[in-house]
């Protein structure tokens, strides 16, 4: 959704809600722009009372998936794992398709779980208004001889001097910037240098890894090493199953051992990566490394797990009739079918 944003000319005086978000798609003279994380750094340290105060009821108000139908598709998730429970406390087989569409539900609960007061299709940014927040808005929109014009007029202000500069150097923009640089004196910070605002569609998270410390990209790690491992363990429940013939039954055993292990073994190909990238440089592996971390070890994990959804369908063809009984107890639980 952007997240905070400027919008308009910041020459200009801001318009309502309702006439900003009208001009912002019909006037061309307005557009927004998402500051990139090191200016987001840079105004909260130095500018946090421009950012918009969003209180939590603003945030449920832009939610899209109400708590009542993430009920229901729970309801509805977690009768589907009671039935496949049922199905193996009678002796009864599960199907392939069963047992991944378990896995997928397994990770839909906890999804849901961890996601349940997460706003969701949220399309507009969190606009950035009112007068200061244009003054910060020209100063980062600043070159760097503007940059030093505004500094020096805001020295001047502070100093009790002329109000502004006159000549050819006086700008709506310089002027803004002054006012802005004039509540940071006597030492005023200067904006970061390059890429103040996205210039692509590409995010840029303020979560990525280089601005991560090393205890969340610890934290980080072990989440990736789970993660693979809970939505693998769930496909051995099928390591007996009935197969087409026996070289897919070693493809599937195969398969759920790398979709469970990928995990680790991402995490254990980055860890020395990170830890001791100077001497993997002086060896010249660190990029291979890097292409086993981020393509290697993902593209394999793809392969297995798209063989396991593949086959899933597959044994469909050659189920045997104890698959088509219905277990009982599970069958009293409300449900839709």
């Amino acid at each position: 959704m952007g997240g905070f944003a400027f919008y308009g000319p910041y020459d200009d005086n801001n318009p309502t809600v309702e006439e900003s978000l009208f001009q912002i798609s019909t006037n061309p003279r307005y557009y927004v722009e998402v500051p990139t994380f090191h200016t987001l750094i840079y105004i909260m340290k130095h500018f946090p009372n421009i950012l918009t105060d969003i209180t939590e009821e603003y945030i449920l108000d832009r939610a899209a998936s109400s708590s009542l139908s993430k009920a229901l598709l729970i309801v509805q998730v977690a009768w589907f794992c009671t039935n496949c429970a049922s199905r193996l406390s009678q002796g009864l087989p599960l199907s392939l398709l069963e047992v991944s569409t378990a896995a997928h539900a397994s990770c839909t609960l906890l999804t849901y779980f961890v996601w349940w007061s997460k706003p969701v299709n949220v399309a507009a940014p969190t606009l950035m208004r009112e007068k200061e927040a244009r003054e910060v808005y020209a100063l980062l929109k600043c070159s760097d001889g503007e940059y030093d014009e505004a500094l020096e007029m805001a020295r001047k202000r502070a100093a009790g001097g002329s109000s502004a500069l006159t000549g050819h150097h006086e700008s709506a923009k310089v002027a803004l910037a002054a006012n802005a640089l004039h509540h940071l004196l006597p030492t005023a910070e200067k904006p970061p240098t390059q890429h103040r605002f996205r210039t692509s569609d590409k995010v840029l998270l303020p979560g990525r890894l280089t601005n991560k410390s090393s205890n969340e990209i610890f934290t980080m790690s072990i989440t990736t090493a789970i993660s693979p491992m809970l939505y693998g363990l769930v496909h051995f429940l099928a390591w007996n199953d009935n197969f087409p013939t026996p070289l897919e039954r070693v493809f599937w055993r195969a398969s759920s051992f790398v979709v469970t292990c990928s995990g680790f073994a991402g995490v254990f190909v980055f860890w020395p990566s990170v830890m001791l990238d100077d001497f993997l440089r002086s060896l010249r592996l660190d990029r291979l490394m890097f292409y086993m971390s981020f393509f290697v070890i993902p593209a394999i994990h793809m392969l297995a797990s798209g063989f396991l959804i593949v086959e899933s369908f597959r044994q469909l063809c050659f189920l045997d009739s104890t698959a088509y009984q219905l277990p009982s107890w599970s069958n009293y639980w409300p449900h839709l079918s």
